[in-house]
């Protein structure tokens, strides 16, 4: 299993050089300690310098820069989990901190044990977060996807709509115009055949099934508008 990866950010090379110890006797690699954040930024910019899982920033360094000032460009800039290590109890301190968003506070002189445990489950959370991310990532793709599909089947549903629609109103055009020939011959008829009722009936007839199928279109275009609307 890969060793967990730390940075430790503090002035007092005493400390820092014994936390390192006890951290590495937990298995821990600490790759790289710095009392100024200037120095450790640099060496975070490095491309040679692969990405640790873990920062722990004092709050209080030697550079001109605070652990606070370090902590808000790591944690933009880099995916670490940070955590603060501090002997500070002032309120001011610890609000100012929780911008960062830190995962601990650890507290000045250390408990090595409760010091792993909360490492731990740093790393824990920001793995959690990690896949959360990457959930979200695969269900915006699959939203984005699905969205992709459904505009193309009501662009495909829009386009067909529009083809029955000209396929109907061609037809409707097609049938009307002999329907208006044949309602106008019988029109013609009736007044021809007056004397002749028989004749009449059957004039009749026709002219009743001209218009029940001109009804019949007209009933056709009006579904089809409304289907439309």
């Amino acid at each position: 299993m890969k060793a967990t990866k730390v940075i430790i950010f503090e002035d007092e090379f005493l400390l820092a050089n014994d936390l390192k110890r006890q951290l590495t006797q937990y298995g821990y690699e600490v790759t790289a300690m710095f009392g100024k954040a200037e120095e450790g930024l640099e060496y975070l910019g490095r491309p040679d310098i692969e990405n640790a899982d873990v920062i722990l920033m004092d709050i209080s360094l030697a550079g001109k820069m605070t652990g606070l000032d370090a902590a808000k460009i790591i944690t933009e800039k880099y995916p670490c989990a940070l955590l603060f290590l501090t002997g500070l109890s002032q309120i001011d301190i610890f609000e100012e901190a929780f911008k960062s968003k830190p995962y601990a506070f650890l507290l000045k002189p250390f408990d090595i044990q409760q010091a792993v445990i909360n490492i731990r489950l740093a790393v824990y959370q920001k793995k959690l977060e990690k896949q959360l991310r990457k959930y979200q990532e695969e269900l915006e793709n699959i939203v984005q996807e699905r969205t992709c599909e459904l505009e193309k089947a009501r662009d495909q549903a829009e386009e067909a709509v529009k083809h029955k629609n000209t396929v109907i109103s061609n037809i409707s055009n097609q049938i009307r115009e002999p329907m208006y020939g044949i309602m106008g011959i019988s029109a013609m008829m009736k007044e021809e055949t007056q004397d002749k009722p028989q004749l009449q009936r059957q004039v009749q007839y026709i002219d009743d099934n001209a218009r029940h199928l001109f009804s019949l279109l007209n009933k056709i275009a009006d579904l089809s508008n409304d289907y439309n609307n």
